[in-house]
């Protein structure tokens, strides 16, 4: 279940990326790289209060910061290297907007991956538990 609430959160923030990357790009004429890089932003802003909240059901307040810190560190990490990506098949593919879709596509899984094992993850809870002495007898 929580993998299909990641993929509709993912959805309507790839709504907010492409979104974003066609009105930079189409509007205010940037080049493909800095559409994806404003698209990227706007939309990992969005997912990460909606995953927490939605996908994730993350409740304590005290993770919080903690948690935003390792999700901008990988949206940090995503952005640089879906942009190379998009470089990449962009010499292959002339068309920006195609190009840009099948670079996200390979960090569908990737990110899903990451943001339960490292982001949001239950084991992650329990080492921040026991680090606050609440698990210990």
């Amino acid at each position: 279940m929580k993998f299909v609430r990641y993929i509709a959160v993912q959805v309507l923030a790839y709504g907010l990326d492409m979104g974003g990357f066609l009105i930079v790009f189409d509007y205010f004429g940037a080049g493909p790289i800095i559409a994806n890089i404003v698209g990227k932003i706007v939309a990992g802003i969005f997912a990460f209060f909606v995953h927490r909240s939605f996908t994730f059901v993350v409740s304590r307040e005290g993770r919080k910061t903690r948690q935003a810190a390792m999700y901008f560190l990988l949206l940090a990490l995503n952005v640089p290297i879906s942009s190379v990506v998009l470089s990449i098949v962009l010499m292959a593919i002339t068309q920006p907007v195609f190009a840009k879709f099948i670079a996200d596509v390979i960090f569908v899984i990737v990110t899903y991956w990451i943001s339960k094992k490292f982001v949001f993850s239950d084991r992650c809870k329990k080492l921040h538990s026991i680090a606050q002495g609440s698990d210990i007898i």
